[in-house]
């Protein structure tokens, strides 16, 4: 029941060995000892220098007790699980990378998306595929870090059922559960959806999480974060940002439309009267225009006497960019848009005398096109709906969660549109135990978390970087470095 992606034997000769390799190097003696000072500081700071740099190979941890999917992209041998969609319609392509710029753990890679403005897919298959125990929880855990300031795209992933073609994926493939951030513009939002089969009628239908968390995607908060799912036998679900509950409901109260069927069913055969009057207004055809109404007049005229002034700039514009608005250097437009600087006021423009005159005033005797009232409709007959009839396929729906997990689980996928590169996926995994969840966080998110600071402040290695800069101690850096490699 354990499917790990990647060499689990590999992973843990490369533990061993690292390990090794670090109490070596902490009991290789220093050629130079430095004076007292200087010491002391070295041995504050060079343990998170060492960690910032080339030296430090990341090895993944293990998880701490049973899953049935985990992928860290670590190993160069990623694409040997991971299949990348070659249906026409994807054009957009996965690739293997540090987060950018590099910043933290060395070597620790994600999946990251490439191409600007498109379509991506890929996936990973679980096999065997799985069935989740009746009486056991479904948790979904990954990574997302957003690197660029995301315009526009999504940065879910999806539970798929079992699947013939991994290579055909793409939006019109089946799944079972989508989860994760969305972003638009000034909209994001959080989905959360299952696809849920009729045991009558064999059809699927997708079911929404109606009251979805508040969560803003900042443009400015290029830092990883956690999202987590947990849907339980009880039909209880949680969710959890950076290991923070942020919506905690019922499935068979939260989700649109409800896992139980409709009771009655528009009827197909019926269809709408031609004669059917649904306006709820109409022109009143017995008025007439008053005989003091005259639209004849121009809606703005130039007042007797009006001239433009003698000091009046047309050459100028009232406007102009804002010389000291610069487009910032991580600025690209096939993914920010066309830079446009902010407008201020022309400081060539005195006493607002500039630009096109037009000195028109708005005429008090103009009037509209004159149009008849609207009143009541006397024919309205409503908004025309078909009749209802029973359901066939109508039953009391009490578990949807044993009706959606006990579909063969095939495999993981993303499956999006972007339209920024720089999207990093990591640590994706499916399991039973909240608890394997959690420990697994810790020792990836947590521990990365830490490293990029609180959001919007500086991060760790900020500080310590800045201060060997400042103090001209980059020199004894790389000499430490070099001894340690050696």
């Amino acid at each position: 029941d354990i499917h790990v992606a990647g060499n689990r034997e590999r992973h843990l000769q490369a533990t061993t060995s690292t390990r090794t390799r670090t109490r070596t190097r902490m009991k290789s003696p220093s050629s130079s000892p430095p004076s007292s000072l200087l010491f002391i500081f070295l041995s504050l700071l060079l343990p998170l220098l060492l960690v910032s740099s080339v030296s430090c190979v990341y090895i993944p941890p293990p998880p701490s007790g049973p899953i049935y999917f985990l992928e860290t992209f670590t190993y160069p041998n990623w694409t040997d699980t991971w299949v990348q969609s070659h249906n026409t319609s994807i054009t957009g392509t996965f690739v293997r990378s540090n987060p950018t710029p590099p910043k933290g753990i060395f070597n620790d890679f994600g999946l990251v998306t490439s191409t600007p403005n498109a379509p991506y897919a890929i996936a990973a298959p679980i096999s065997p595929p799985i069935i989740v125990p009746k009486d056991k929880w479904l948790v979904v855990q990954y990574e997302l870090h957003i690197q660029r300031n995301l315009q526009c795209g999504g940065g879910y992933i999806k539970i798929l059922p079992e699947i013939e073609d991994f290579s055909a994926l793409s939006s019109a493939s089946p799944y079972l559960i989508m989860f994760g951030p969305d972003k638009c513009g000034e909209s994001s939002k959080l989905h959360f959806i299952m696809r849920y089969k009729n045991r009558l009628s064999g059809e699927w239908t997708e079911h929404h999480l109606l009251s979805r968390p508040m969560i803003r995607l900042a443009k400015d908060d290029k830092k990883p974060h956690l999202y987590s799912l947990v849907i339980r036998p009880d039909n209880t679900y949680t969710i959890e940002i950076d290991m923070r509950e942020a919506k905690t409901g019922s499935l068979l109260q939260d989700m649109e439309p409800p896992f139980a069927p409709p009771k009655m069913i528009d009827d197909l055969t019926d269809e709408r009267p031609e004669d059917w009057d649904d306006r709820e207004e109409v022109r009143d055809t017995k008025a007439t225009m008053p005989d003091w109404w005259d639209d004849s007049h121009e809606q703005y005229v130039l007042p007797l006497g009006a001239r433009k002034p003698a000091a009046w700039r047309e050459d100028l514009e009232f406007l102009v960019p804002d010389p000291g608005d610069a487009r910032p250097a991580d600025w690209v437009e096939d993914e920010d848009g066309i830079w446009e600087p902010k407008m201020i006021h022309n400081p060539a423009c005195v006493a607002n005398q500039c630009g096109k005159w037009d000195g028109r005033k708005r005429n008090p005797k103009w009037m509209p096109p004159w149009e008849p009232p609207m009143i009541p409709n006397p024919s309205y007959q409503g908004v025309w709906r078909p009749r209802q009839v029973p359901n066939p396929h109508y039953y009391e729906e009490q578990d949807p969660y044993t009706g959606t997990m006990q579909q063969k689980i095939g495999g993981v996928a993303v499956e999006l549109f972007t339209t920024n590169r720089g999207i990093l996926f990591d640590n994706i995994l499916v399991t039973s135990d909240k608890e394997v969840a959690n420990d697994y966080a810790r020792k990836t998110w947590y521990v990365k978390r830490t490293i990029h600071g609180p959001i919007n402040e500086p991060g760790m290695f900020d500080f310590v970087n800045d201060f060997v800069k400042a103090n001209n101690l980059t020199a004894i850096k790389d000499d430490y470095v070099r001894r340690g490699q050696s």
